[in-house]
């Protein structure tokens, strides 16, 4: 059962995400609210926010330490930056269909905007990939679903090639092309 006494608890209890180790071995630490971190299905589950709701006992004034395995740390700050964001300023659902045609018009609230700028997130689409993957892993449903309307409107129009190279796909050796072109034929009826 969630009380008021739980939401206040979880407004003032911290947790501590610890990101992936980078190739020199060093981790990063960042603190965020139970509160603002729920939004996550990864946190929920770590942390046991159902056995935690039923547990009286806060004596242990011990942070809680969830290690985020599978996220980079400076991806992983971007990610406890939206869930604290988040929390004060809920995302407004993305409508399906879409109703607009561009990533402003569908998303109309600027700090989401910037969030996924291409001037936030450093000029390339690494970062945006990263946030996509770590969003999955995590469980974050509106921030994959932020990362994937902003991917969404930068493949739309764009040629073949364009998108391969949007995406950072290979391209096909003329045997790999022929294989594909015959086990997905509907894929290659228009060319």
């Amino acid at each position: 059962m969630n009380t008021d006494n739980d939401n206040d608890n979880d407004e003032t209890t911290m947790i501590k995400l610890r990101s992936m180790a980078d190739e020199d071995g060093n981790t990063q630490v960042f603190d965020i609210s139970m509160a603002a971190a729920k939004i996550s299905d990864l946190i929920k589950d770590a942390a046991g926010v159902e056995d935690r709701e039923d547990d009286d006992d806060d004596d242990d004034e011990t942070p809680l330490e969830i290690e985020v395995s599978r996220v980079k740390g400076p991806c992983l700050e971007k990610v406890v930056d939206f869930m604290k964001h988040h929390h004060e300023e809920k995302m407004k659902e993305i409508p399906t269909p879409l109703g607009g045609s561009s990533f402003n018009e569908v998303m109309d609230q600027e700090w989401y905007q910037h969030f996924v700028s291409d001037e936030n997130l450093g000029g390339n689409n690494d970062m945006l990939f990263d946030l996509l993957t770590a969003a999955n892993f995590m469980g974050i449903k509106e921030l994959l679903d932020l990362s994937c309307l902003k991917v969404t409107f930068q493949l739309t129009g764009k040629s073949a090639d364009e998108i391969r190279e949007i995406l950072r796909l290979p391209e096909l050796t003329p045997e790999e092309e022929q294989q594909a072109r015959m086990e997905h034929k509907w894929i290659f009826e228009d060319s």
